[in-house]
């Protein structure tokens, strides 16, 4: 036993010194690491946001056109605040196969939108021509859609919608017809964060449903309303021809601000496009 000799307790320290000083790194390297994966999570997350209402809003307000002095029918714009808007949403168009006073037909064939028809919650604009030698004197009539029923035939035994617009006129076959709902967005609290959120203002939805967020506290969301040079802003919404739309994301809690640092705070980011509207001069 006495060949036989032990670790003295020099030696033990030492080992543990050196165990814990290489635990601690591994540690620390472990900690580091999955503090960054986290905060580039989180910054996709949110940037992915932005991306996403940078492809929603501009889809939905590029349709709208306005008509300066022009009566209410003329005008997309319902309202235009700086954090919300309500607006005309287009959601389809068609051409008429079989038309009546009060009863329209229109091919399947020739609809494009977002989806069919809805009774109530969609509206139509009518397009009536009294001389087809020119286009001068066309007229677009609104009216409100109080049935649709599908699978009908037209003439040519193809399917089509048939939607119900009381008092309206029978206009000529092959005119294009336009649905649209009027919408609203608008930056909204909930559960102590704000978001973009959407309502149907023609379904007389009290609350707005999230789209996407969070988004910064009170400007996550802003507009800004600029008239034909598209330098000046306007409060007359009849004069509206581009809309600057700014979206301020924010991670969804308290990140690394940069990678492994000890600083953890909310991070922001923004996306700003510039939509102009159908009607504005190019």
């Amino acid at each position: 036993m006495r060949n036989h000799r032990g670790f003295t307790l020099v030696e033990v320290l030492v080992a543990m010194v050196v165990m814990l000083t290489v635990t601690g790194a591994i540690y620390k390297l472990l900690y580091t690491s999955q503090r960054l994966s986290n905060a580039q999570a989180a910054q996709t997350d949110m940037q992915s946001n932005e991306r996403a209402a940078s492809l929603i809003v501009p889809s939905e307000l590029r349709e709208l056109s306005t008509v300066a002095g022009g009566t209410a029918a003329q005008n997309d714009i319902l309202d235009a605040q700086p954090t919300s808007i309500k607006y005309r949403a287009m959601r389809g168009t068609g051409f008429v196969c079989q038309p009546a006073a009060g009863l329209i037909r229109i091919w399947q064939s020739t609809w494009s939108g977002y989806r069919p028809p809805q009774p109530t919650r969609d509206s139509a604009f009518v397009f009536f021509q009294t001389d087809p030698s020119t286009g001068s004197d066309g007229t677009w009539q609104m009216t409100s859609i109080t049935a649709v029923t599908n699978g009908t035939n037209c003439p040519d035994g193809t399917p089509g919608y048939t939607l119900t617009v009381p008092g309206l006129a029978a206009p000529a076959a092959g005119v294009p017809v336009h649905l649209f709902e009027d919408m609203e967005l608008g930056l909204y609290v909930n559960g102590g964060k704000s978001w973009l959120g959407a309502r149907s203002v023609s379904m007389s939805e009290v609350s707005q449903q999230p789209l996407l967020g969070p988004l910064k506290e009170t400007t996550g969301f802003t507009l800004k309303y600029y008239d034909q040079d598209g330098t000046t802003e306007t409060t007359d919404k009849t004069r509206v021809r581009s809309i600057r739309v700014t979206i301020k994301g924010i991670t969804n809690g308290s990140v690394s601000t940069s990678g492994g640092s000890s600083t953890i705070a909310v991070v922001e980011d923004s996306v700003v496009s510039l939509v102009t509207l159908r009607n504005a001069l190019r």
